[in-house]
């Protein structure tokens, strides 16, 4: 290439045809920075307060301990994230795919053309993969294990993560770990770094490290911050992927930890930590970009309403409390009483609940000696269990625990199931923010990819909703079946429908209908009074509930009726079988006994009134032309 071809490629170079990056509308959440660009969120006051009402008031102690045990109460399990794996297109498949064909070079009714292959039913790849063993080993060991120098497990720290959503909104998985870093390159071998301790950050000391467009890992001016992994220079900001002490290959900065603007940590140390090192989720109530928002802001006011009724109620039984009230007397003689007075003050001092009298002077006349006036309100009065009752009830409702979680029973035990289930419902949304937001993270980190780790499900499965759940899929299904399409069921339960009818479609006519609907109907006609035997198979039918072949009709292959040949015995039989199920009438058998085994009309209406002659239903169908 000569020096114009050169020129030209380099200035060919310099045109970029895209932009080189897509502006960002900027984050709306009020914030300050520090001097490594991390941003500090401004609250309608700190987050230590909020975890301080959290901790102290119970009306929102008691949903967030609700929410946190009904998660964990069950443990974790361990499953399969795909039964098979496409290892070209990556699809991941919940059960065995298999080839509709036999493959090429197997010759039919040998033993390897019984072995179904595996195909990824997208691409056609036969390079497919199942979960390996060793990965779940891996999650047992993590799960079981002690996972910091603390001596806890990971439900412990899962138990504060899940915690921090409810009071902070926002929660931080920090793992530390061990690098091992190239003293000739500096570079970082991920597969010698090892992963030593995993903890809990606290929300209130966590400032993340972003733009003002809400970009992790960047500073106002677009450019990336970075951080060395050694621990000697982790509260020093980077520009470029490369310590300038050290030479070390340093990490995507994303978030700053102890920061000086920290309130209530004395003396703290910056640490500032990189890509890989810290899960985090912004927000389960209210997600955002960097931060969530706690719910306790919206119901402050109501919780700390109730901190001081806490505080009235104390003070009510408390020794400490204010007189209830005053006796006032009213005498003519003010100097008669004015001797007794000072032994009464004496007393006062000595007894703090003894009534104070109050003497007043009362014009020549008056009746009322004595009068009392009370100060205070008794809590009836004040309505005090009603409104008490009400701000927990708006707390309660914002994490999805209701009064029963409180020991109360509003609306009676009837509506106990209904609480419950609706508590529920919170707890299974907890739980999957928690899989999602962490679990699935943690278990790719340490390289497993094809198990998953859970939590079980919080409460007792309603055995009989299920029963009902599957009886309406199986009444579907048998529906589906009587349309032609094919139904097949796997290994896990669930059911495969074909996507086109096969062979003898049932059309919607008439009273051809599904088998729910055929069996509506022959009930209906049961309770008009007209015979309860109306199945050829049943009892007092044709076949006395002893049927040849099939379950309701009576024909065999000893002798073949006229038009019956062995090459469409099976299609008449099936049909016919059908037709009894699904309460078909003449006419619509008829007909499909000509469209499906190619008999004439006379031979069809000559089997069908053989077989079905006693049967009732066949009587009240349409009429034949």
């Amino acid at each position: 290439m000569g020096f114009v071809d050169r020129l030209k490629s380099a200035f060919s170079l310099s045109n970029k045809g895209y932009t080189e990056s897509t502006v960002r509308p900027s984050i709306s959440q009020p914030y300050m920075s520090t001097d490594t660009g991390a941003k500090l969120p401004i609250f309608p006051f700190p987050l230590i307060m909020i975890y301080e009402l959290a901790d102290n008031i119970d009306a929102l102690r008691i949903p967030i301990e609700t929410i946190n045990r009904e998660m964990f109460k069950n443990g974790f399990e361990i499953t399969e994230r795909f039964k098979y794996k496409c290892n070209n297109c990556s699809k991941e498949f919940q059960y065995k795919p298999t080839a509709e064909a036999t493959p090429a070079g197997i010759v039919e009714d040998t033993p390897e053309s019984k072995i179904e292959p595996i195909v990824c039913d997208t691409c056609g790849s036969k390079n497919l993969r199942r979960p390996v063993p060793e990965h779940r080993k891996q999650l047992e060991d993590l799960m079981t294990k002690t996972i910091n120098g603390n001596e806890q497990n990971l439900e412990d720290v899962c138990r504060q993560l899940e915690r921090d959503l409810e009071v902070a909104d926002n929660a931080y998985m920090l793992l530390l770990k061990n690098y091992f870093i190239d003293d000739r390159t500096g570079r970082i071998d991920q597969r010698r770094t090892e992963i030593k301790e995993i903890i809990r950050v606290d929300p209130p000391q966590v400032a993340m490290i972003a733009d003002s467009d809400g970009r992790i890992g960047y500073d106002d001016k677009r450019n990336k911050v970075y951080v060395c992994p050694r621990f000697e220079h982790r509260d020093t900001r980077l520009s470029t992927d490369k310590c300038d002490q050290c030479g070390a290959q340093a990490l995507k900065a994303v978030c700053e930890v102890n920061s000086v603007y920290s309130i209530g940590i004395p003396q703290p140390k910056r640490v500032i930590y990189g890509e890989g090192e810290l899960i985090w989720k912004a927000g389960k109530y209210k997600p955002s970009l960097v931060y969530g928002y706690s719910p306790i802001y919206s119901v402050w006011s109501k919780a700390m309403s109730l901190s001081h009724m806490d505080e009235y109620v104390r003070k009510y039984f408390d020794k400490m409390r204010p007189p209830r009230g005053m006796l006032v007397i009213a005498s003519r003689n003010y100097e008669t009483f004015r001797k007794s007075w000072d032994a009464l003050e004496q007393k006062a001092t000595e007894d703090p609940y003894m009534i104070h009298p109050l003497l007043v002077e009362q014009e020549k006349g008056g009746n009322n000696m004595a009068q009392w006036l009370d100060f205070t309100g008794s809590l009836k009065e004040l309505e005090f269990i009603a409104v008490r009752q009400e701000l927990r009830q708006i707390i309660g409702a914002i994490y999805g625990v209701l009064p029963l979680y409180y020991g109360e029973m509003v609306g009676g035990w009837s509506q106990e199931g209904l609480q419950v289930t609706i508590t529920n419902r919170a707890v299974k949304w907890g739980q999957d923010i928690l899989y999602k937001a962490f679990f699935k993270k943690l278990s790719e980190m340490f390289g497993v990819d094809d198990w998953d780790l859970k939590l079980k499900t919080g409460e007792e499965n309603d055995k009989l909703r299920e029963l009902q759940q599957d009886g309406v899929e199986i009444n579907n299904m048998q529906a589906l079946q009587g349309m032609g399409f094919e139904i097949t069921r796997t290994h896990q339960g669930e059911y495969k429908i074909s996507k086109d009818p096969v062979n003898n479609p049932m059309m919607i006519e008439g009273r051809g209908r599904g088998n729910s609907l055929g069996e509506a109907e022959e009930q209906r006609q049961q309770s008009q009074g007209e015979p309860e035997n109306s199945r050829p198979s049943d009892t007092g039918g044709v076949a006395q509930g002893f049927p040849a072949s099939g379950t309701g009709t009576t024909m065999s292959k000893k002798s073949y009726p006229d038009g019956i040949t062995p090459a469409n015995f099976t299609v008449v039989k099936d049909t016919l079988q059908t037709a009894v199920d699904f309460g078909w009438t003449k006419t619509k058998t008829v007909d499909e006994l000509r469209k499906s085994a190619g008999m004439t009309v006379r031979q069809a209406r000559e089997l069908v009134k053989n077989e079905f002659e006693q049967t009732r239903r066949w009587e009240d169908g349409e009429k034949e032309e």
